[in-house]
């Protein structure tokens, strides 16, 4: 069954819905893998937009759970950075469980004799063949999810609910706390069709610029960085023009010197820490162009290039409510032009350079 971006998107909340249901299902699993060793890091080992969700779970994960989360590529993984994990827990993760890179990633790993686990979101997916621990994300459904539309919010959200289940049976995050989050959780959850209706005003508002870019720079920290990186590969892989994720204060160490007035900066400020320099950023951008957007938490910003997700919940949730805005964007840009980045060319090539088993 064929799936657009925007059914994906739609079909999110309700897949959200069923993992948060069943987490004793799916999530524990890992939980259980977890706690069976003193482990004191976790090894996030993925590519494209499975990178992209461990970057957005990466300091939920850390704060939550209490031990040090390194996100890393399968090839580098593989090929170079692959000793110095005493008493790790290395978990590969493939959305369609068929990449290449990520299942040499989970070889290595064996072969060096770490504890490793497979995280896929398809049960019986090719990894599974090479790992005893082989998980699913429990938030698998019929009809493509080519750009991981549901897979991104559910597959960051599975990491939280583990960060948050293992932390409280660990005894290193308070019983209290554990329930507010849950709370927020469940709030987060029944907002996703809130805020996919704003980003549609917020799209309607800008569409004319969005048309005509030329160039897409994406900023953001912590785990606002995740969403930027993913917000940067939707656009590139669905409308096709270029873009680039950066860390807040690295944008400044010279991609800034590139922006020209047909480029879009777009900056995700979760309202933490860098929510004053974010503002710095976005006022002084606008010497270098008038396509700067912010999505923020703040709800006092006002403005047709600012969309406001004021959800009074932990930022370390906020990467599932912030990266609807860029998907809705990219599917939208698609949609409105009927282009798409994907054409016989890149069947060819993809063709020529497998990356899936």
């Amino acid at each position: 069954m064929k799936k657009w971006m925007i059914d994906s998107m739609i079909e999110a909340p309700e897949t959200c819905r069923y993992l948060f249901h069943n987490k004793e299902t799916y999530v524990h699993k890992l939980v259980d893998i977890f706690l069976q060793k003193n482990h004191k890091e976790i090894v996030l080992v993925a590519s494209g937009s499975s990178h992209n969700i461990s970057q957005c779970a990466r300091y939920a994960i850390e704060n939550y759970l209490g031990v040090r989360v390194s996100c890393i590529t399968p090839v580098t993984f593989s090929k170079y950075a692959y000793r110095f994990y005493e008493d790790a827990l290395i978990l590969c993760l493939s959305q369609s469980g068929k990449s290449t890179n990520t299942i040499e990633a989970v070889k290595k790993a064996k072969e060096l004799s770490y504890d490793v686990a497979a995280i896929s979101m398809r049960p019986e997916s090719p990894i599974t063949n090479y790992c005893e621990n082989v998980l699913e994300y429990g938030t698998y459904a019929p009809g493509d999810d080519v750009f991981v539309c549901r897979g991104v919010p559910s597959s960051t959200l599975y990491f939280i609910l583990f960060a948050l289940e293992a932390g409280r049976r660990k005894g290193v995050y308070p019983e209290e706390k554990y329930h507010m989050r849950m709370a927020e959780i469940e709030v987060l959850i029944e907002a996703m069709p809130e805020i996919r209706e704003k980003s549609a005003e917020f799209y309607n508002l800008n569409k004319e610029e969005f048309y005509s870019m030329k160039r897409v720079m994406t900023i953001g920290t912590g785990p606002g960085l995740g969403v930027a990186m993913e917000g940067a590969l939707k656009i590139e892989e669905t409308i096709g023009i270029a873009s680039n994720a950066y860390e807040t204060e690295e944008f400044l160490h010279g991609p800034a010197y590139e922006v020209k007035k047909d480029h879009a900066l777009f900056i995700a400020d979760l309202n933490d820490t860098m929510h004053l320099r974010h503002m710095q950023i976005f006022e002084a951008a606008k010497e270098l162009t008038d396509r700067v957007y912010l999505i923020t938490k703040s709800k006092e910003l006002k403005g047709k290039n600012i969309m406001n997700i004021p959800e009074k919940i932990c930022p370390y949730l906020l990467p599932i409510l912030f990266i609807i805005p860029f998907q809705f964007i990219a599917s939208s840009v698609c949609d409105d032009l009927r282009i798409t980045a994907i054409t016989i060319y890149n069947h060819r090539f993809s063709e020529m350079i497998k990356t899936k088993a």
